[in-house]
């Protein structure tokens, strides 16, 4: 090999090398729009925020003294399910105890964000990316929330004071969030509550029992309705009866006042058409003059 092209081939293989040791010391990566970086410095002399520095657009650090963290600022879903299928591969429904002792179980969803000012208290207290704090301390947060509040109900209650009991719950959970620095926009139990068989039973015979009754009570009204509006019927009938009877009573009696014999025989004149009966006896025309 001549010594120039050895020569040029070692100056290559040192340029490679420089560049692959920089870039185990020396990396780079981008905060996105919608997002808040920070910067740890992961040999500092305090655990805390003093560690910590929030960067934006392109970043410039050292793996071995630093790691980035990109929280998002936008809202974030996240269900907490029995289903498997859905967001996780276990089951992670809630399982509360009432005031009756009895288990009851729901899916809850929740929407929140983090709030942009306080992302670096956050990272300070638990050092850990957003789908671990979620994972993590927020579910703990909002189950110990759903069981305390769950505590002062009975399991019927959970389901007939469903309403009651969701906003008692999303008012403390709002406020207890809010001060470890996230905003909560929603939260809710998701689908039915899920009651111990004994006790769903128990439930549905109630309800049962209930609308059943309430039909009863309906068609009682209804009957009582129809039997008012014939005996209303009746009465309006009745009334109009007795009224053409005092009004035919009352003609006759003034026509009766008008007749004589001489107006009984006018009117037999009237009505003759001039025939005489074949039968029976001929009708006197004409009154005697005395």
């Amino acid at each position: 090999m001549e010594p120039i092209l050895k020569k040029r081939l070692i100056t290559a293989g040192s340029v490679v090398l420089g560049l692959f040791v920089l870039n185990f010391f020396i990396t780079f990566t981008r905060i996105e729009a919608g997002y808040v970086g920070i910067k740890v410095n992961l040999f500092g002399s305090e655990r805390g925020v003093q560690d910590i520095t929030e960067v934006a657009g392109w970043v410039v650090y050292s793996p071995l003294s630093s790691r980035i963290y990109q929280f998002p600022t936008f809202i974030q879903h996240k269900v907490w399910t029995a289903d498997i299928q859905e967001d996780s591969p276990v089951n992670e429904e809630f399982t509360v105890t009432t005031k009756d002792g009895l288990s009851v179980s729901f899916d809850v969803g929740l929407d929140y964000r983090v709030i942009q000012e306080k992302v670096a208290q956050i990272f300070s207290t638990y050092r850990r990316d957003l789908p671990q704090i979620t994972n993590e301390f927020i579910r703990t947060t909002v189950r110990n929330g759903y069981n305390t509040v769950a505590s002062t109900y009975s399991a019927e209650e959970l389901v007939s004071k469903r309403a009651a009991y969701e906003a008692e719950v999303r008012k403390q959970l709002v406020a207890t969030l809010k001060e470890s620095g996230f905003d909560v926009a929603q939260i809710a139990i998701i689908g039915k509550v899920r009651l111990p068989k004994q006790i769903e039973e128990a439930i549905n015979s109630k309800i049962q029992a209930v609308q059943d009754a309430m039909r009863t009570e309906n068609e009682k009204q209804r009957i009582v309705a129809e039997a008012s509006k014939n005996i209303e019927q009746a009465r309006g009938e009745a009334e109009a009866t007795r009224i053409k009877s005092e009004a035919e009573a009352a003609a006759n009696i003034a026509v009766s006042k008008t007749l004589n014999p001489l107006l009984v025989q006018k009117l037999y004149i009237e009505k003759w058409d001039g025939k005489m009966p074949i039968y029976g006896t001929v009708p006197q025309l004409m009154m005697p003059v005395k």
